[in-house]
């Protein structure tokens, strides 16, 4: 009997997404034949149309950003074509606005009506409208996966249409899945038929990182046995409260910060690391690289910003259900967190699960205090015992084993 096939629609370049790459792996291993269409908005270029990314059969759709005549006629021409030769992008805004939603949910369907396809796997709201087509194309169940909070997330007349359009789609999907306890039941209450949480949780195995490896590395970055090693691979823009963080390394000579990723505060971390030797810029990291770092770490760090002034009320409300991907990898590596206390269900976990440091504020002052607590062998060794018992519980396959009931309830072999 041939493999059911699965077609995943991701709102990103699925590369350095853990979510889309962790269920796809899982449902390779699981005997299903996975295609991915993604979007090509590597601003690193070098993407090319087509790859196999962890067994996973990956075609990339150009993003289009901009309504001016000389973008968007050959926009149209290569989209009638059904040219996909040349993907990569050249560095672009992130965000999206009306014409790169279009396009993207056009694209989406030039590609995929021409696949065959049992089950459509739907990533986040973006790629909604085509899932929905696909599915009713096709006649197969629709899996709409929702990593935020819609309603929250986006502002003015496009948060209304991104909400019309995921509550159109949720009371009609078969399944949804999502992250955590607070988004489930809000799903729930939105009319939701199944909802089945799967976190962002990790492969335990991913994070056995040979010795060797960490020996060569941490030689590389000099660390020395004595160092407390802090880091931050993410978003860099001020609702991260990166900057606190960095002020506060740079004043205490044998602490070492591990940074980087991108963002709109990436120019002013750069600078702060070249004017000081215990904070070391990184770039971005891949996602094959966080183990490695994290376990080279004395703690991880993750803090939001409730500043309305830095943030929007709308993003001040998703935040409520946080679940960030740096909890797990923290659990997975047995390594203590930093957070803030009351931020979502990151702050819930902590409370349950004492492996990390929660500030009341973030300021460098508190993160000062904090790092001195880390420096502390038995705090530290309390820390890292409760994140060990916390990836018993939040690890990747406990989710496989969700993912795989899941897809068998819907018809799955």
């Amino acid at each position: 009997m041939p493999a059911k096939r699965i077609l995943k629609l991701v709102n990103t370049p699925i590369r350095d997404d853990p979510r889309a790459v962790n269920e796809g792996l899982s449902l390779v291993r699981l005997g299903y034949q996975v295609t991915a269409i993604g979007l090509a908005r590597d601003a690193q270029g070098g993407q090319p149309a087509r790859a196999l990314i962890h067994g996973m059969e990956t075609t990339f759709v150009p993003m289009v950003t901009s309504a001016r005549p000389s973008h968007l006629l050959p926009a149209l021409w290569a989209l009638l074509r059904g040219h996909l030769d040349d993907t990569t992008q050249p560095p672009v805004s992130r965000t999206s606005n009306l014409i790169s939603f279009i396009f993207f949910n056009l694209w989406l369907l030039r590609v995929a009506l021409r696949l065959p396809a049992d089950y459509i796997h739907c990533h986040d709201v973006l790629p909604l409208p085509a899932a929905w087509v696909l599915s009713r194309w096709h006649r197969v169940p629709l899996i709409y996966d929702a990593r935020e909070s819609v309603p929250d997330l986006y502002p003015g007349r496009k948060g209304r249409l991104m909400a019309w359009i995921e509550q159109f789609v949720l009371v009609r999907a078969d399944a949804v899945i999502t992250v955590g306890e607070r988004l489930a039941d809000s799903l729930k209450r939105r009319g939701a038929k199944q909802v089945v949480i799967v976190g962002n949780w990790k492969r335990l195995e991913d994070y056995a990182v040979p010795s060797d490896r960490l020996e060569s590395e941490r030689q590389r970055l000099q660390l020395r046995p004595e160092d407390c090693v802090i880091s931050y691979f993410g978003a860099l823009d001020p609702t991260r409260e990166v900057m606190p963080l960095v002020d506060a390394v740079a004043q205490l000579p044998h602490v070492v910060l591990l940074i980087g990723g991108r963002g709109m505060i990436e120019a002013e971390v750069k600078a702060a690391a070249a004017r000081n030797p215990n904070i070391r810029w990184l770039g971005w990291v891949p996602m094959g690289d966080v183990p490695l770092y994290t376990h080279l770490s004395t703690a991880v760090y993750y803090c939001l910003n409730f500043d309305q002034s830095v943030q929007t009320q709308l993003s001040i409300g998703n935040n409520y259900y946080s679940t960030p991907n740096k909890l797990f990898e923290a659990f997975a590596a047995g390594k203590p967190i930093i957070a803030r206390r009351g931020i979502g269900e990151i702050g819930a976990i902590l409370e349950q699960i004492p492996a990390g440091i929660l500030l009341e504020e973030v300021t460098t002052e508190s993160l000062k205090i904090a790092i001195q607590q880390l420096m502390n062998p038995a705090a530290r060794a309390m820390l890292e015992a409760a994140a060990l018992q916390g990836r018993i519980h939040y690890n990747w396959s406990v989710a496989e084993q969700r993912l795989a009931a899941l897809y068998q309830s819907l018809g799955g072999s």
